[in-house]
């Protein structure tokens, strides 16, 4: 396929890598209209011999059977819902995801776009509590006077003593230009803020000079516009003098893949950044067309957080030989996804393909090894343990782990465990050991050893090591 055109492609479909799923992590998206049965869609005749009408008809009457004489109320949308989730979770596939509502399905691409609409706040639980994180910086929430530390009460006078952080979050967003008013208890007094909401751009790229004409740029995740500040970042540098360049790409989960492949070939010469495989089979490559590649020594920082379109470039780079891997091995999410709104109002998350190396290598639940590994010390002191919280992975999925689960949640947890003293594998994978080890820290933590790592437990693991 001509490289030219397949860089329009990849702009057009908007492939999308999650950096923080509603049930998994790690995952590359493409966002394709047309599905069920919109227009420019692809159908496929069924090849199997099970008549799949027969089918439906024996499950519309085992669902009219459950719903009469099941021994508590239950409808017929919550047995078509854990019908679609059961069609999803048959696949063994903890990437693919079944969104009953339309509204997940926007959460989930807002949260991997790094743009939305809203006030510009970060929260978090705080004991059952709504507690503002940090207003970021030029924001609504900024700029109306909300602090750290305040408490959200209602929003737009609705109580949300018993909504979840998600629903809190999302009603706080809404379209461009809206209203909406915030009640906080700031230190036991009542403030009221109404603010109007603008679109919220998450800042994804970092950049500064350091000695020895050496540039560093960390990227903590692929934003619609990261590619623009990676540009405006490494020209800055150049002009600084930067003869070499540091790419810090630890702990960064991924993004947006187009972004992610912009980013590559700003990097490369001419040549292949990534292949996609589906049944065996390569059916699209990507190209660097090298026309703003700008040959200098490259070093990129990667480790087991590194994922997903981390993994894209890494790969790119490392077979292409630009660039210098230095770290640990990453974590190894290679699964491409698409994400299709339904008739009905759900939405499914599918994974499709594989992505591959430019030497065609497969990296899923393998990872790519860098050049030179560099694994930190376990005797650290104080300075460093506050370093290596730093560079933890998130724990903010709308998931609770269980037993052969995987994803960001888990992973963070394996991190946090291990500095703690407990035997796991930083997989992503809640393993048996895993499992094990969270009842362990449950039980000496005073709350109820199940070993499923809910919210609570994730709270509390994280407090445990700063």
């Amino acid at each position: 396929m001509n490289h030219y055109r397949a860089r329009k492609i990849a702009k057009v479909i908007a492939i999308i890598v999650a950096i923080a799923m509603i049930v998994t992590s790690f995952s590359f998206i493409m966002m394709v209209p047309g599905m069920f049965g919109m227009s420019g869609s692809v159908v496929y005749a069924a090849t199997d011999d099970i008549n799949i009408d027969n089918q439906l008809i024996k499950l519309k009457q085992y669902m009219e059977y459950i719903q009469k004489n099941y021994k508590d109320d239950i409808t017929y949308q919550q047995l078509i819902d854990g019908a679609f989730s059961g069609v999803i979770n048959s696949l063994g596939d903890p990437y693919s995801v079944y969104y009953s509502s339309s509204a997940e399905g926007v959460e989930f691409v807002e949260s991997v776009t790094g743009e939305y609409s809203g006030i510009g706040v970060s929260i978090d639980n705080y004991n059952g509590k709504c507690r503002v994180v940090a207003p970021i910086s030029g924001t609504p929430a900024e700029k109306s006077g909300i602090k750290s530390g305040d408490i959200v009460t209602h929003i737009d006078g609705i109580d949300i003593s018993s909504k979840s952080l998600s629903e809190a979050a999302m009603m706080m967003r809404g379209e461009e230009g809206t209203k909406v008013t915030l009640t906080i208890n700031r230190d036991g007094k009542v403030l009221k803020f109404t603010l109007t909401r603008e679109k919220i751009k998450n800042v994804s790229v970092y950049y500064k000079m350091l000695d020895n004409q050496i540039g560093y740029i960390q990227i903590t995740s692929f934003d619609n516009d990261s590619h623009l500040e990676f540009r405006i970042a490494r020209s800055a540098l150049v002009k600084q003098g930067a003869k070499f360049l540091i790419i810090d790409f630890r702990n960064n989960p991924g993004g947006l893949v187009n972004t992610a492949l912009e980013i590559a070939d700003l990097l490369m010469p001419e040549g292949p950044i990534t292949h996609f495989e589906q049944k065996g089979k390569i059916v699209e490559t990507y190209h660097s067309d090298g026309l703003t590649y700008e040959e200098m020594p490259i070093v990129l920082l990667v480790n087991e957080g590194s994922a997903s379109a981390s993994e894209i470039i890494a790969g790119a780079l490392q077979d292409s030989k630009t660039a210098t891997l230095v770290g640990t091995t990453t974590f190894g999410k290679g699964v491409i996804q698409q994400v299709s709104d339904m008739k009905d109002g759900g939405t499914i998350k599918l994974s499709m393909y594989y992505f591959l190396t430019p030497n065609k290598k497969r990296i899923d639940q393998i990872g790519i090894t860098p050049d030179h590994v560099v694994t930190n010390s376990k005797n650290i002191d104080v300075k460093e343990l506050e370093a290596n919280y730093a560079n933890f992975a998130p724990m903010n999925e709308k998931s609770k782990p269980k037993l052969g689960d995987a994803g960001l949640n888990v992973y963070g947890a394996q991190q946090r465990l291990s500095m703690l003293g407990y035997t796991v594998n930083k997989s992503g994978i809640m393993d048996e050991a895993t499992v094990a080890a969270v009842r362990k820290f449950q039980k000496e933590s005073g709350l109820y050893p199940y070993g499923v790592l809910d919210y609570t437990t994730m709270q509390k693991l994280d407090k445990s090591v700063v």
